[in-house]
């Protein structure tokens, strides 16, 4: 265990593809989605961003028995912890421990994944800068030490991530394009059934983690930081309980989506277009990788 890692990106509705999977009765109903075990064994767990330690302490599981306690035996078991791409050592250490694991990445187009992302911690009343500061802030290289979320750029390079992944997982990795999951989920989630070993089903579509400006930035960072009231809240209460309360909570707080402007659109567009010339020919992947960076 775990039989199924999705591995990212972020923002590319990977929450909302690990939500699906959890409707099947054949998957094991993991307690925790993100765990981020195998990133934090490379990353450590210490990181400089707003409130970045704060998602560490009540998401990652650092300790490898706690890890193992998670999965339930005769199900399938997926681990949806979504920065694992993020690193090629990541993936070097998971593949050596699961050998046999299947692996999924979705891929979006990398402006809207990075505003998507952008717009997330402006959610979480952790993003303080306008969109082009942040992208600015991060070509000054003040955002290294902060975690892969809030690094737009370097998480919206697709290219050299999936190709290494693609190399070392073989046929065991399933690449799924957002849109066409966004398009056409039932056709999808059954590709995605069919290649962990489930069987078909109705799908019910989820869509996760909106963004947009926090009506209360007090109230969000009371729901989304650590407390010792919030860790005795979580304690007394089952974990399906408090994620759905929480999520409920999170989307009457959250108010309207910041708009991506053209100008930034372009100006983010010219910082990743070398990626086209990094895409390798022939390979399963080459296809959607050139389509996600036609900008």
């Amino acid at each position: 265990m775990p039989d199924v890692f999705i591995l990212g990106f972020t923002k590319c509705a990977t929450t909302s593809l690990y939500n699906q999977l959890m409707q099947h009765a054949d998957v094991a109903k993991t307690k925790r989605k993100e765990p981020h075990y195998h990133f934090s064994k490379v990353m450590g767990a210490q990181f400089c961003g707003v409130a970045d330690n704060d998602t560490v302490s009540q998401m990652f599981v650092t300790d490898e028995t706690r890890y193992n306690e998670l999965y339930s035996p005769n199900k399938i078991s997926i681990d949806g912890s979504a920065m694992s791409i993020e690193h090629p050592e990541v993936l070097k250490g998971i593949h050596a421990q699961y050998p046999n694991a299947k692996h999924i990445i979705m891929l979006r187009n990398p402006i809207d994944r990075a505003f998507s992302a952008y717009a997330h911690l402006v959610r979480d009343a952790r993003e303080r800068l306008t969109f082009k500061e942040a992208i600015d802030h991060e070509l000054q290289g003040k955002r290294s030490e902060y975690l892969p979320i809030w690094r737009n750029i370097q998480s919206s390079r697709f290219v050299e991530a999936t190709q290494f992944a693609r190399a070392l997982l073989g046929d065991n990795l399933m690449v799924i394009n957002y849109h066409d999951y966004a398009k056409n989920n039932q056709r999808v989630m059954d590709e995605v059934a069919s290649f962990i070993g489930l069987s078909k089903m109705a799908w019910t579509q989820d869509f996760a983690n909106r963004s947009g400006v926090p009506r209360s930035k007090t109230f969000q960072k009371v729901l989304m930081r650590q407390s010792v009231a919030k860790t005795l809240f979580v304690s007394l209460f089952p974990d399906r309980f408090v994620t759905s309360l929480k999520r409920a909570l999170v989307e009457r707080n959250t108010g309207k989506k910041p708009e991506l402007t053209p100008e930034d659109r372009a100006y983010f567009s010219t910082l990743i277009a070398d990626e086209q010339n990094k895409i390798l020919p022939n390979t399963p992947d080459s296809q959607l990788l050139h389509s996600l960076y036609q900008l």
